[in-house]
C-alpha cells in the first residue's frame, strides 16, 4: 500500500500565497497567429472578465512575470497530483462522515420511538466513567448479572 503524505499547513500556505501573487485565472492555452508573418505561436493567456483583450501569461519569446514563474514552478505535476490525491481522500472522509451521521440519526429516531433516549445517555455516561477509571480497558470484570424475567433466572449482561 502506498504511503500518503498529506500536505502540511506550510505547503498549503505557500501554494496559496503563490496563487494570490500570480496572474488570476482561468488560464487558457492558445495558438496565436501573426497576420503579418503568418507564423503561429503557442501562448497561455488570461481573458479578464468583461474584457476582450487577452493578457498573455506565457509567450514563446516573451517575458514571464516572476510571480507567474514561481507559481508555475510550484505547481509542477507532482504537486498537482498530491493536491488531487488529498482532495479525493477528503471526499472519502466526508462520505464516511455523512454515512455515520445518517446511521446516528436513524439510531436517535429508533431510541426516541422506544423511549430509550435517557437510558442510552446514561449508558454513555457510565461508559465514560469506566474509561476514566480504567483508561486502558483493563477493568477486571465488566460483566454484570441481570434478572431474565422471561426465564426466571439470571443472565450475564456486558456493562461496556
Amino acid at each position: 500500500m502506498a504511503t500518503h503524505f498529506p500536505l502540511t499547513d506550510q505547503e498549503l500556505f505557500e501554494i496559496e500565497a503563490l496563487a494570490c501573487d500570480a496572474t488570476p485565472g482561468p488560464w487558457e492555452a492558445q495558438t496565436v497567429l501573426d497576420f503579418q508573418t503568418g507564423e503561429s505561436t503557442r501562448v497561455v493567456a488570461h481573458v479578464p472578465p468583461a474584457e476582450d483583450e487577452y493578457v498573455y501569461v506565457v509567450e514563446r519569446d516573451g517575458e514571464i512575470a516572476e510571480e507567474d514563474q514561481r507559481f508555475i514552478a510550484a505547481l509542477h505535476p507532482d504537486a498537482a497530483l498530491r493536491l488531487v490525491k488529498e482532495i479525493r481522500r477528503l471526499r472519502r472522509v466526508e462520505e464516511r462522515h455523512e454515512s455515520l451521521c445518517s446511521v446516528l440519526q436513524h439510531l436517535n429516531t429508533f431510541l426516541e420511538r422506544r423511549g430509550l433516549v435517557a437510558q442510552a445517555q446514561r449508558f454513555v455516561e457510565v461508559r465514560a466513567q469506566l474509561e476514566r477509571i480504567h483508561p486502558e480497558g483493563s477493568a477486571p470484570d465488566t460483566t454484570a448479572v441481570a434478572a431474565d424475567p422471561a426465564r426466571g433466572r439470571a443472565r450475564p449482561v456486558s456493562v461496556v
